[in-house]
Order: structure tokens, then C-alpha cells, then sequence
């Protein structure tokens, strides 16, 4: 049994349930006691309580399902974290004409099922996190056009539906990370063209599909740091390029290379993230190289330190991909992996896929050009970008940005 206490202050109703054995009886106005939890919608939150804007729920030994809050209309906050919620029904949350903030933090929510978000106008924040919900279906969220930041980080999500966002056009910020993702599939982001963070750390993606960031033009950071990636696809971007990201962070997978277009398509980068990956030495030279070039600031674990700082320092290697790679070498520097592989492997990849990307015109004189001091900085990320002319300069340095890689390139050897 239950006794349910409610206290007003400035319009916030505290909703504090202890198990007690008595019958369902309301005794006074700010007081019920009652048998079936299910309850709870139907005799609290009725006229009684329709001025009230803020609503929290914070306590309950047993699980509570909450079905309803339509008759407090003025609501634009409600938080039920700690208890112990395992559904969130269809509709749940319908026709609340001012609600902006929903929290369900720490409970106990194996399923959220379809339309649970649904025709709230007024809707901006979603906390659900730190729950057990395996799937996030398609349909979630229907007519939420002012939602811009859906938070499901530590929710143990394994999988995550084609299209479950296409209802939700100006999402800004979305947190999946600290989950169970092994894919980033090419329709998972779909109609997200106002999304501008990212967070993807911390899950077990060993898979991101080709064109899955096509409709994300406007990230500004993306967070991939601690998962299981092993290489990236030259077409994850798309060929238009990424005009915004600033910031990424690969930190802690498996990679050892990455294709030339991940820096042509992504002409604004100012910061990126590489340490604890087992690179192959010439391509982590090669990526060396295109950091310094373009001032790219290498983010690292413990210390942020530009690349041409730290040019000529000796990196941390070990001889083969099965060597444990240390959680704490030297100021977390990348590891560079040496297994005997030719000394121009990458930089003859690297050159070859710029002649082949689709974004590459090649220069007259681009055979003998070596790489100095004077060309190294290169001004365009010195500068933020204006709103109303980034893309055209987004467009424009894609193609120097092509260009000088190409034209910096150590030449192929025979």
C-alpha cells in the first residue's frame, strides 16, 4: 500500500510514495492512500491540480506506472526518476500544451512503446537514461517539432530503429552514448538536418554504413571515442562535406589508418582525437603531417598540445596490433604500431585517393612540391566561419583543401 503526500510550493507538486499496508482512502486534500499504483494517475492528478506547472514524482518501492497527465494541463516540467517506471505507455505524454521538460532518470524501463511523445507542441528537453531499453522503436516521438535535445545515454541500447528520430526535425543534441550500439546504420540518423552534437562514445559500433552522416550537414561535434572501429568508409561523409564539424574524437578504438577524404570532406576540423588506437606508423606520420598542415589541434587525454609542438617528440610504439596498448602512456600520445610495412604505404595510399576522390583537381605542378615551413598554417582555421557565408566557404575550402594535400604529398616511389 501506498500513502502518497503532496506538497505545493510555487506550483510544484512533490509526489513522495512510501509502502505502507492500508486501504485506497483519501483522507484530506494533500493525502491518499492507495492499493493499486495504477492508480495514481486517475485520483492525483485530476482538477485538483490542473494550475500545477511542475510535477515530481521521486520516490517508490514499487514499480509505477504512470498513464496519464492530461488533466494538468499547465504542466511544463515532470520528473519521475527513482521509480522504478518499466513502460512508458503509448500517449503517455499527449496534449500537455506547455510541457518542455520530461526527466525519467535511473528507473527500471524496458520498453517505451509507440507515440509515447505525442502532439507536444512545447516539448524541448527528453532525459531517459540510465534504464534497461534493449530497442528504440520508430514512432516514439510524433508532432514534437520544438525538441532539441533527446538525452538516452546509460540505457543499454542495443539497437536503434531506421527513421526512430524522422519525426523530430530541430534536434540539436543527441546523447546515445555509454550503450550496448554495435551499428551506425545509413537511416538511423534520417531527417536530422539540425543536429549539431552528436555523442556515440562508449558503445561497441564496429560498423558505421556508408552516407550515415549524409543528412547530419550541420554537426558541429561528434564523439566516437572508446568503441570498437577498425576503419572508417571513405563515404560516411558526404561528398558534399561536413562544412561545420569542428570536433571529433576517435580516442580509444581500433583504428590503424584512416582514408585522405575524412579530411578533404571535413574542411572546418579544428580539433580531433587519435590517441589509443594502434596506427601504422607511416599513416599516423601521414596523418602527422595533415595535422600540422592544417593546424588541426590534436585533443589528447590528459593535456591539449597542437601537433606542431610536439612534430619531432618520439611517439609511443610497440611492435604488433596483439601488444596491450597502455591506458596511460606519455601525455596519452597515439600509438604507432611498427609491423614491417613499407615506409610509403599510406602516404602512396593517401596520395592515390585524393587523385580518385571526386572533389580532387589535380594541379600542373604538384609532382616535386615539398612540404615547408611557409605553407604549414593554414589561415582558414584561424577564423570562425560567419553564418551566412560558411557554406560558400565551405565549398571553397574543400577544394584547397584537396588541392594542397595533393600538392604536399610525399611522391610516389617506384
Amino acid at each position: 500500500m501506498f500513502v502518497i503526500r503532496f506538497v505545493l510550493v510555487s506550483c510544484l507538486v512533490l509526489v513522495i510514495l512510501e509502502y505502507i499496508e492500508a486501504e485506497c482512502i483519501r483522507n484530506n486534500a494533500d493525502e491518499l492512500y492507495c492499493e493499486d499504483i495504477k492508480k495514481i494517475s486517475r485520483e492525483i492528478l485530476n482538477e485538483s491540480y490542473e494550475n500545477c506547472m511542475r510535477l515530481m514524482i521521486v520516490y517508490t518501492k514499487e514499480p509505477l506506472e504512470i498513464t496519464a497527465f492530461r488533466n494538468m494541463k499547465k504542466l511544463t516540467d515532470i520528473d519521475i526518476s527513482n521509480s522504478r517506471i518499466g513502460i512508458i505507455y503509448s500517449e503517455t505524454f499527449k496534449d500537455i500544451p506547455y510541457l518542455e521538460h520530461v526527466y525519467i532518470k535511473n528507473n527500471k524501463i524496458g520498453d517505451i512503446e509507440e507515440s509515447a511523445f505525442f502532439n507536444l507542441t512545447k516539448l524541448q528537453e527528453v532525459v531517459i537514461s540510465y534504464t534497461d531499453i534493449p530497442f528504440l522503436r520508430k514512432g516514439i516521438f510524433r508532432n514534437v517539432p520544438q525538441l532539441y535535445i533527446i538525452n538516452l545515454q546509460n540505457s543499454n541500447l542495443c539497437s536503434i530503429q531506421n527513421d526512430a528520430f524522422y519525426d523530430v526535425p530541430n534536434l540539436k543534441k543527441l546523447y546515445l552514448n555509454n550503450n550496448l550500439l554495435t551499428v551506425v546504420t545509413k537511416d538511423m540518423l534520417n531527417k536530422l538536418t539540425n543536429l549539431d552534437y552528436l555523442n556515440l562514445a562508449n558503445n561497441s559500433i564496429s560498423i558505421i554504413e556508408k552516407n550515415s552522416f549524409d543528412q547530419t550537414k550541420h554537426l558541429y561535434s561528434l564523439y566516437l571515442e572508446r568503441n570498437q572501429l577498425k576503419s572508417l568508409d571513405l563515404d560516411i561523409f558526404p561528398t558534399t562535406g561536413m562544412k561545420y564539424l569542428r570536433s571529433i574524437y576517435l580516442n580509444r578504438n581500433r583504428l590503424m589508418y584512416l582514408p585522405s577524404t575524412f579530411f578533404t570532406r571535413t574542411p572546418t576540423l579544428q580539433e580531433i582525437g587519435l590517441s589509443h588506437n594502434p596506427w601504422f606508423c607511416p599513416c599516423l606520420f601521414e596523418i602527422y603531417r595533415i595535422l600540422n598542415l592544417y593546424n588541426i589541434t590534436e585533443i589528447r587525454a590528459k593535456k591539449n598540445l597542437y601537433i606542431k609542438e610536439i612534430w619531432n617528440k618520439k611517439l609511443f610504439m610497440v611492435n604488433s596490433c596483439k601488444d596491450p596498448i597502455p591506458d596511460d602512456s606519455p601525455w596519452s600520445l597515439p600509438i604507432c604500431i611498427n609491423r614491417n610495412v613499407l615506409d610509403n604505404i599510406c602516404i602512396n595510399t593517401y596520395s592515390q585517393e585524393l587523385k580518385e576522390d571526386n572533389l580532387f583537381t589535380q594541379p600542373n605542378n604538384i609532382q616535386n612540391q615539398e612540404l615547408t615551413a611557409n605553407n604549414q598554417i593554414d589561415n582558414k582555421l584561424q577564423n570562425e566561419l560567419s553564418q551566412e557565408n560558411k557554406t560558400k566557404k565551405g565549398d571553397k575550402l574543400i577544394s584547397e583543401r584537396t588541392k594542397k594535400l595533393s600538392s604536399t604529398a610525399t611522391p610516389r616511389k617506384n
